[in-house]
């Protein structure tokens, strides 16, 4: 054994001669006396009861299961420029970061906002209390190593969120005190929280640093804080150390996989097979032989000495992996971090082996490398740290402000009344970039990541043309700056949310066009398959066997054989029969015995699919994307009729009203269940629908904001009204109207005839169109 020194550190050189459990337990002696954690009972991640109830207190606030969440959580850095940002609480509207369904808007009204955030206003009270009374730490079972549960993060997540999101509502009310007891709540689910040793906790906590950034950014524009509140939220960004906790990381996942590694199974003595039947496989599938000896060989020697040399080479590559941490954060600067090794692509650990643990460290990796979204997570720290400092001296110039009237011309100015010394950019070393403004404000950035001054430009937004898209590695990189931005005029906000909606209803627009052409693309294909099924030459219908007898034998009598009184080919004709119902139901009588097709399989009608058989020759010949078409007729039913033969029902207003091929399909099962081991198909039968009317299932929706009503007539011109009722009958309200292109498109806010809000959760509506060229009407309830 060798000792070297990297970074001030002891390292272990094993002499390759040492294998096995051996030199596994050697090296974690060694590492050991070395001060290297080991083993995930060197990890105590166990918690005091009063950082356990301050932990229920935050876990109440977590949406239920199957609750729905709160996705409409308001972006508050919205660019409006090059450099400055929307003041979200003073806009007479919330922007959704996401357009409704189905009324596509991506406006929220605050009172929309209010009484949704109010839903769970006593939780997050007793959260914020919660969060402002102490430290914040979750009790984990670090015992449980890769397998550590961590409910924790989607909560801290959302519940950064909501109080950030309480924060801006109270600022648009004009409550500054709720609004600050909210904004440092949000803070200290950053500052005060004790992350983890797990890099997804770490990344959680970057994530909720922006969010609380944007939230800061957001309060300091406005000029009611006092100095004490300014100072007081000033000291909690001074004391967080993003960098301090990630070395921890690479200790507690050299503990976890060498864990894991233990978790391989025993290995086992295979029973030899006989010489007679050794040679019987080999003559067999002498591959086959030869890979099972071969993967039994390669198991036998992972299991005697494999597994002791991956613990051992986790050992030493994780020890690695931390001093390059250690090293990397002692930096005083990114452009010095990002050259060091391990920096900007970590490396990966990856056994000489083939084995199960292999397979879960790269599903791992393949998830980490997702999450990572082009950015490593020592430059996530590294961006953190930088917008740490950004805020630390963007509360030290409001200070400053309120003591003096006005800005310092420099940052220099700052010391040592409300900052030790003039901040540094971590970025590169330099002062952080300042200048003030003609109107009184002022301009202060980081270089960012590339280290490159780009004068302050503001990162652009998703859906601008110049934004990055994290997995779209080889796309154009904008260059940006991390900013602390301007606050955009009223003017220049409100120019850019609607010009922002002018794009959306183009978006819009080019969808539903898209959606408009691959309906008449669905409608062309229709009516070539209905042409080609009416138009070809008829295809004698066999009588197959069935459990050794003819199958019409089975289809006419519930005792068993009996005398075939009708062919195959009229069995499976159907009769339309009146029910009162037309023209929205369509009924047809089968003329086979009810209860026998339900002991032998299932009856169905093909609307415009049966299609010829395979060795047709108009079918074959066809285009192919006729043969494409799969046919309509989804809504249907099965059922017995007076006489006992079968009935078919067809729901038709799902379907193009117009010419239409059907075909009655009987599908058998076999004695034991078998799915489908017979399928015969009957006579093509023309039926024409004179519906007014067509509905579309997925597209009429009911929820608590609103009821979206569409359907589509037969001829572009129409005139139609609306008649919602509830599900007792009673007169909600009247929707009338006219369209010209041939679809009925309705919005309904919920508000009846007297401006009453509907509360029921169900609804009927029941459509009354005219077509004025054909003089054509029809009533039916939609869906």
């Amino acid at each position: 054994m060798v000792l070297a020194s990297c970074g001030g550190l002891g390292v272990v050189v094993l002499c390759r001669g040492a294998t096995g459990e051996n030199a596994f337990d050697q090296t974690r002696r060694t590492l050991q006396q070395q001060g290297f954690k080991t083993d995930l009972a060197d990890f105590n991640l166990s918690t005091s009861p009063e950082l356990q109830a301050r932990e229920a207190v935050l876990n109440a606030t977590a949406p239920a299961r199957n609750a729905p969440r709160f996705t409409d959580h308001p972006n508050l850095m919205e660019g409006a420029g090059n450099n400055s940002a929307i003041v979200v609480w003073e806009m007479g509207f919330l922007k959704k970061q996401t357009p409704s369904w189905p009324d596509n808007k991506n406006e929220m009204t605050w009172d929309e906002f209010r009484e949704v955030l109010n839903q769970n206003q006593s939780q997050a009270d007793a959260a914020c209390a919660a969060i402002l009374s102490g430290p914040i730490q979750f009790n984990l079972r670090a015992g449980d190593g890769n397998y550590m549960l961590l409910p924790h993060l989607a909560m801290l997540k959302n519940l950064t969120q909501v109080l950030a999101d309480r924060s801006m509502l109270a600022l648009h009310e004009g409550n500054l005190d709720a609004a600050y007891s909210n904004l440092m709540a949000a803070t200290r689910l950053v500052t005060a929280w004790k992350v983890e040793p797990v890099e997804v906790s770490h990344r959680v906590c970057f994530e909720n640093a922006k969010l609380a950034f944007a939230a800061t950014w957001q309060a300091l524009q406005t000029n009611g804080w006092t100095d004490t509140q300014l100072a007081q939220l000033q000291r909690e960004w001074e004391g967080v150390d993003f960098f301090a906790g990630l070395p921890e990381v690479a200790a507690f996942k050299r503990a976890s996989d060498v864990k894991e590694g233990d978790y391989e199974p025993p290995l086992q003595p295979r029973p030899r097979p006989s010489f007679g039947v050794f040679v019987e496989q080999a003559l067999d599938n002498p591959l086959g032989l030869w890979s099972k000896l071969l993967y039994a060989s390669r198991q036998q020697d992972y299991l005697q000495h494999g597994n002791a040399d991956d613990k051992r080479d986790i050992l030493l590559f994780y020890r690695d992996r931390e001093i390059e941490l250690r090293n990397a954060i002692q930096a005083n600067s990114w452009a010095q971090m990002r050259g060091l090794p391990g920096v900007t692509n970590a490396p990966v650990f990856h056994s000489k082996y083939p084995t199960r643990a292999e397979m879960r460290r790269n599903t791992w990796e393949i998830s980490r490398r997702i999450q990572e979204r082009g950015k490593s997570m020592l430059g996530l720290a590294a961006e953190t740290e930088t917008e740490r400092q950004l805020i630390v001296t963007a509360l030290a110039l409001e200070r400053y402000r309120n003591r003096h009237g006005g800005y310092p011309k420099a940052l220099a100015g700052l010391a040592p009344e409300f900052l030790k010394a003039a901040p540094l950019d971590f970025m590169d070393g330099r002062p952080l970039r300042y200048r003030g403004t003609d109107d009184g404000r002022f301009v202060l950035y980081s270089v960012g990541l590339d280290c490159l001054d780009d004068g302050g430009q503001f990162q652009p937004q998703k859906g601008n043309e110049d934004f990055e898209n994290p997995f779209r590695p080889a796309a154009r990189t904008a260059q940006a700056d991390l900013v602390w931005p301007l606050a955009a005029t009223t003017t220049d906000a409100q120019a850019r949310r609607k010009q922002e909606q002018r794009v959306q209803a183009e978006k819009l627009a080019q969808i539903e066009e898209r959606e408009r052409a691959d309906e008449a693309r669905a409608e062309t294909l229709r009516q070539a398959a209905v042409k080609n099924l009416l138009t070809r030459k008829p295809v004698k219908i066999k009588d197959p066997a069935f459990q050794g007898k003819p199958l019409s034998v089975f289809l006419q009598s519930q005792e068993g054989p009996a005398t075939n009184k009708l062919s195959m080919a009229e069995l499976l004709s159907a009769r339309q029969v009146v029910t009162g119902e037309e023209p929205d139901i369509a009924t047809f009588e089968v003329p086979m015995r009810y209860d026998v097709v339900k002991k032998i399989g299932e009856l169905r009608l093909l609307v415009d699919a049966g299609g010829p058989e395979p060795t047709d020759a108009v079918w074959v010949a066809s285009s192919p994307e006729v043969r494409a078409y799969d046919g309509g007729g989804e809504l249907q039913e099965f059922s017995r009729a007076t006489n006992g033969n079968c009935l078919l029902s067809w729901n038709t207003t799902y379907d193009p009203p117009g010419q239409h091929a059907l075909q009655v399909e009987l599908l058998c099962t076999g004695k034991g269940g078998d799915w489908h081991t017979l399928e015969v198909k009957g006579p093509v039968l023309p039926f024409y629908s004179s519906n007014v009317v067509q509905f579309f299932e997925g597209t009429s929706l009911f929820t608590d904001k609103g009821a979206s009503l569409y359907a589509k007539i037969a001829e572009p011109h129409g005139v139609y009204t609306i008649e919602l009722k509830s599900p007792a009958g009673e007169h909600i309200k009247t929707i009338s109207g006219t369209t010209s292109n041939g679809v009925i498109d309705v919005f309904w806010d919920l508000h009846d005839e007297h401006g009453n809000k509907y509360t029921n959760d169900s609804l009927k509506a029941v459509y009354h169109v005219t077509l004025p060229r054909s003089g054509r009407s029809q009533n039916t309830e939609g869906p």
